[in-house]
């Protein structure tokens, strides 16, 4: 059984090499994630490059998405690289990004947070409490509620307090030229708050790039329409955003982003620890072999590794683990229903009837396949959302759609020459179909398509096709 959720796999020290690469790519890595928080810019150039490489020599359609850092809010540093805060004791908050001690702990962008004694601060990504006593012009003084060891540079969460922090920061600018110079096909946009923020960065990439949406806060998830209405994709990123809310709400704020994120046609990421004892461990506890199943069962169109192939000891081994737990999960009789609500505004009413159409014919007389030829990729990705239970092959003569259909539920991206009319599209799309042994000479498969042919035409035609009978009489 071919596996329809997508496997996004992030780049590290464990597997920045082309044979790791490789190894990740025969396992199942559909998306490689550059983590624009970690490395410089010559080793984000020969991952690319690898990636790219392995991708045409295994012929393999593999998206590249660049995670940016963003405005993120750390501590600086310490002397021997970390202090221990002991509970019951008070502690300074400096703005800035100096260097702390035990008594004085500096934070970046604190001038930017509107705090109030009694607010809460956690630190290092939760593990230690803080309550705010005195707000003053040169620092912020807190009772440590519960202690910890605290290290240079880690996280700080001010939950229930509003901020006023550039979205994005000259780094992210910076990184920004350099994926549009390497041609990323998605870009990842950390601690987003608005739609504002999604059009400020597709300000700064090429057309066509996939932005990514990265709810990562209280507040995005209070503004999730408004990012929805903007964003390509959403990304649940439960390490931050479990910080931000009540750790015992995640379970249903994971499925609603994902309904609705699934509602709008846009794409669904779960992302964080969800393999996370496959970092050390050979094998996956049986609460995350849940995890990943749930999160499949949601309607997620995609799940991601992070640590555990970034830095981890298994990375191939997590990658195929997280496949066959995807394919078990696909065969639930929950699995594959489409979202409830209609799509919005931006996708016409007359494309999704023809897709929703084509997605029912399938089912309806069990076809193995849905063909979607497409010049950016949109219908493929409308297609997918309808959750056939057919597979959907993408055709497409444009190298970044063939890249960005990678990440799309159940659709397998293919390369094709451009032609001058519609009966030779579908000879050609047959011909691939018939020789890679897809499909049988015989047998029926849906055709969608916008025509005339080799334009961003609105999806407008669907026909039902015999393999091996005549395409004639097509519009052109």
């Amino acid at each position: 059984m071919e596996r329809k959720t997508k496997i996004i796999a992030t780049i590290g020290p464990a597997t920045a090499s082309e044979a790791a690469i490789e190894e990740l790519i025969e396992a199942g890595m559909n998306v490689a994630r550059l983590n624009f928080s970690h490395g410089d810019s010559e080793v984000h150039r020969r991952v690319y490059g690898w990636v790219r490489e392995a991708s045409d020599r295994m012929r393999r359609p593999v998206a590249v998405m660049q995670d940016i850092q963003g405005p993120k809010l750390r501590v600086g540093t310490f002397p021997d690289g970390e202090v221990t805060l002991e509970a019951g004791s008070t502690v300074m908050l400096r703005p800035g990004e100096g260097e702390g001690t035990a008594d004085e702990v500096y934070v970046h962008y604190l001038k930017d947070v509107d705090l109030a004694p009694g607010a809460p601060i956690l630190l290092a990504d939760g593990l230690i409490h803080l309550t705010v006593e005195e707000v003053g012009e040169t620092g912020v003084r807190a009772t440590i509620r519960e202690g910890g060891v605290l290290g240079s540079r880690k996280g700080v969460a001010f939950p229930g307090s509003s901020m006023d922090i550039p979205p994005i920061t000259e780094k992210d600018r910076s990184d920004l030229e350099l994926g549009k110079e390497l041609g990323v096909d998605m870009v990842a946009a950390s601690f987003v708050s608005s739609g504002a923020h999604i059009e400020e960065v597709r300000s700064l990439i090429a057309p066509g790039v996939c932005i990514v949406a990265k709810i990562e806060s209280a507040l995005a998830y209070r503004n999730l329409d408004d990012i929805l209405a903007s964003a390509d994709a959403v990304m649940v990123a439960r390490g931050d955003l479990g910080i931000d809310v009540s750790f015992d709400t995640m379970p249903r704020i994971q499925k609603d982003i994902i309904a609705r994120t699934n509602a709008y046609g846009r794409i669904s990421i779960t992302a964080t620890e969800m393999l996370e004892s496959m970092t050390s461990a050979p094998r996956a506890t049986r609460a995350e072999v849940t995890d990943v199943a749930n999160a499949v069962l949601d309607g997620t169109d995609a799940v991601m590794l992070s640590a555990e192939t970034a830095i981890g000891s298994y990375p191939d081994r997590a990658v195929r683990t997280m496949s066959r737990i995807c394919i078990e999960a696909e065969k639930s009789p929950d699995y594959g229903r489409p979202p409830e609500a209609e799509f919005l505004e931006d996708i016409s009413r007359f494309a999704s009837a023809i897709a929703q159409s084509a997605v029912a014919a399938a089912d309806s007389l069990g076809l193995r396949a849905v063909v979607a030829f497409t010049e950016s990729g949109s219908t493929a990705r409308l297609l997918s959302k309808y959750r056939p239970r057919a597979r959907v092959y993408g055709f497409t003569p444009n190298m970044g759609a063939y890249n960005r259909m990678a990440i799309y539920s159940g659709v397998t991206p293919m390369m094709l020459e451009r032609v001058s009319s519609t009966d030779d599209m579908i000879l050609a799309s047959e011909t691939t179909l018939l020789e890679r042994q897809i499909l049988e000479e015989g047998e029926g498969a849906v055709i969608v398509a916008g025509v005339p042919p080799n334009q961003e035409a609105s999806t407008n035609l669907m026909k039902l096709h015999v393999l091996g009978e005549a395409a004639t009489g097509m519009p052109h």
